[in-house]
């Protein structure tokens, strides 16, 4: 059956809009992880390196490493018609805390030049989400749903080796499906300099079987074997388009809906981890500090030694979300070191989970649940603290607390467990609170 000329019309624009934030996705991808570097060509010349091949590094160091302190500042763009929101978009952006800024003015340059690109492109495509919203509101469609873009800039990893964000995008476009896209930012610390693939990890058949392996080795992994499909995509994807992360822990590669499979199976997440192949890595990134915290996306695996038998398991953060009530109303974690799932009620507008690792080897979960959008320039939250250690997911316990805030929507980001900042709706006073993770999981007071 052919269509409409209003089902034409609209049909045109979800090519239009896919099109679109495919573009703003590449802009993106090319202005935070490409800047000044001409595009590499695909890697099926890259040489099969095997085992006896390559010359041993020593396994992960964790020396004399310092955590970075480092600020996020959120952006929110809104457009309405009257009573009816036509257009929200969200984005963040990560730059040094002020003591480190001066420690650190290379990489502080480059953060802030990052920033200031994703300030630029998310308000150009801010405008070009309001001239479509309104021409569909003046065309008369009766199916007209606000329009939603998001970005969040997280943070993987912050030494003084290494920095590395994970861009996390979103987009709702009402009358298309929902889009999500992830893309690694990674930096040198000491130079500020842009980190390409190949400055951390030998390219080869030897990584391409190791990412294979720990796609098959997990719960979320899917059905189908990765092998073939993980060598294509390495041979004929060139390193400047491989979405990846330096973590604490090993590198991360992030693949798309459709990146080895046929699309409709979702994105997939693998993890190389430094502890079983220190061989495929450059030496200098397996020093890293013996404490530190990750910030984790939702709905998107981490992968962590979490019982201490050397094999990475897999810890994983949903959301539940009510488009009725314009809220989160649950969260769910699933812990595959004891294979638990747990569920919890929350009303939330959004989650923020971070992985916690302690120097006495303790494994946590914090999670962050803020509970309005309206409670002023610090917004109201809960931390909700489970521990993982020994493989074992129990509940801690939970405080009324928010990372501290700033005013514009700045607020300092943990990510040393020695020393954290909180905001303590339960104290006195509240703001910047210095605390460490007490032998129980929960934040106890410096």
């Amino acid at each position: 059956m052919g269509l409409s000329c209003g089902e034409e019309r609209k049909e045109g624009d979800r090519i239009v809009m896919r099109k679109g934030f495919a573009a703003l996705l590449l802009v993106l991808c090319v202005l935070l992880c490409g800047c000044g570097k001409q595009a590499s060509a695909p890697n099926s010349d890259v040489p099969d390196i095997s085992q006896s091949d390559v010359t041993p590094t020593p396994p992960v160091v964790t020396g004399d490493v310092e955590i970075l302190s480092l600020q996020k500042q959120w952006h929110d763009l809104r457009e309405q018609a009257g009573d009816t929101l036509l257009v929200q978009s969200r984005y963040s952006c990560v730059t040094p805390w002020f003591e480190d800024a001066g420690n650190y003015p290379q990489l502080t340059q480059t953060l802030e030049q990052s920033a200031s690109m994703i300030r630029r492109s998310m308000e150009d495509e801010f405008d070009n989400l309001c001239a479509m919203a309104y021409e569909e509101v003046s065309t008369g469609g009766d199916s007209f749903g606000s329009l939603f873009s998001a970005l969040d800039v997280q943070v993987r990893r912050a030494d003084s080796v290494a920095v590395s964000f994970l861009s996390d995008s979103h987009s709702d476009y009402g009358w298309i499906e929902d889009f999500r896209g992830m893309h690694g930012m990674n930096y040198d610390a000491q130079t500020g300099e842009e980190l390409a693939l190949n400055d951390v990890v030998n390219v080869n058949n030897e990584l391409a079987k190791a990412v294979a392996k720990e796609l098959n080795a997990h719960q979320w992994a899917g059905d189908m074997d990765y092998q073939d499909a993980v060598e294509t995509y390495f041979a004929n994807t060139p390193y400047d388009g491989i979405a990846w992360t330096l973590d604490y822990n090993g590198v991360t590669f992030y693949f798309a809906d459709g990146d080895l499979e046929e699309p409709g199976n979702g994105g997939k997440t693998a993890t190389v981890s430094f502890a079983e192949y220190p061989e495929l890595f450059e030496e200098k990134y397996l020093a890293v500090p013996a404490a530190y915290m990750v910030e984790l996306p939702l709905d998107s695996s981490y992968f962590t030694d979490l019982d201490g038998d050397g094999d990475l398991e897999e810890l994983n953060i949903t959301g539940y979300f009510d488009r009725g009530a314009g809220m989160y109303t649950k969260f769910g974690i699933y812990a595959e070191a004891d294979g638990s799932y747990h569920y919890e009620d929350s009303f939330a507008v959004g989650f923020t989970p971070y992985y916690v690792k302690t120097t006495d080897g303790g494994h946590y979960l914090y999670l962050f649940c803020q509970e309005d959008e309206t409670s002023g320039p610090i917004p109201m939250m809960r931390l909700v603290v489970f521990s993982l250690s020994n493989g074992r997911l129990t509940r801690a316990g939970e405080m009324q607390a928010a990372p501290s805030y700033i005013p514009d929507g700045v607020y300092r980001v943990p990510t040393d467990p020695r020393t954290f900042y909180l905001d303590d709706f339960e104290a006195m006073a509240q703001d910047m609170m210095a605390y460490s993770v007490g032998a129980s999981g929960m934040p106890e007071p410096k």
